[in-house]
């Protein structure tokens, strides 16, 4: 009878063990690598949504400093201090004299003055000089509503709305000036002349007188200002 050998000295039995154990741990080896794998692509996956968060982070701060810095930039604007703002301020009311609007009412009323009819030979430069004194007039009441534009810069807040309070005045009176010579040209002729019916010379008396009235309101709402700034300490 043939004698068993041992274990350990049959050679195929163990080349047998060898690559049973080697499968073994190959397919460990393979079970736990895409664990590792989804651990990496989670961690990856953490670290760019943090970065894109700090990114945001990031932006939001810099918007915030714009705004504010904007913030800080409007509150700022009126940066004089008093004593040059009101000395500012009485510079450019004062560009024109208050005598030249007395000046300017008295040259285009008497331009408004005259016989308009083929009898006048001269109503043809009679009639351009007077729409140029029209003109003139409307090109300052234009330049008054610029006042309002004046740097914020070159006043306190309280002056620069003095200063727009007044080119609204300003203007206002200058435009019913307007109106009213306006009204004169055309109803003053007709209203003397003998031709004309009582009741449309009433008619065309009481237009001028109307107009005659806004102005003056308007112009004495204008001098008000003007004085009160002008004598401000």
């Amino acid at each position: 009878m043939e004698e068993k050998k041992p274990w350990y000295k049959r050679p195929f039995l163990i080349m047998s063990l060898i690559l049973i154990g080697l499968i073994v741990v190959v397919q460990i080896v393979i079970s736990v690598s895409p664990s590792d794998s989804d651990s990496d692509s989670t961690a990856t996956k953490t670290n760019s949504y943090n970065d894109d968060y700090d990114t945001d982070d990031d932006s939001y701060d810099d918007e915030s400093n714009v705004l504010n810095d904007d913030s800080s930039s409007s509150s700022n604007n009126f940066s004089t201090d008093i004593k040059t703002s009101l000395a500012n301020l009485k510079a450019d009311i004062s560009t024109m004299p208050k005598d030249n609007y007395d000046n300017i009412e008295n040259s285009t009323l008497e331009k408004m003055y005259f016989d308009p009819t083929g009898a006048n030979p001269s109503a043809s430069s009679q009639i351009s000089a007077a729409m140029n004194s029209l003109k003139n007039v409307q090109k300052l009441a234009d330049d008054a509503k610029e006042l309002a534009n004046k740097p914020d810069s070159d006043y306190t807040q309280d002056d620069k709305n003095k200063l727009t309070n007044y080119s609204i005045v300003l203007n206002e009176y200058l435009l019913a000036f307007k109106d009213y010579a306006t009204v004169t040209y055309q109803d003053k002729y007709t209203s003397e002349d003998p031709s004309t019916s009582q009741s449309d010379k009433q008619l065309l008396i009481d237009e001028m007188n109307t107009a005659r009235s806004n102005w003056t309101d308007k112009k004495n709402q204008w001098l008000s200002q003007y004085n009160e700034i002008i004598n401000q300490q």
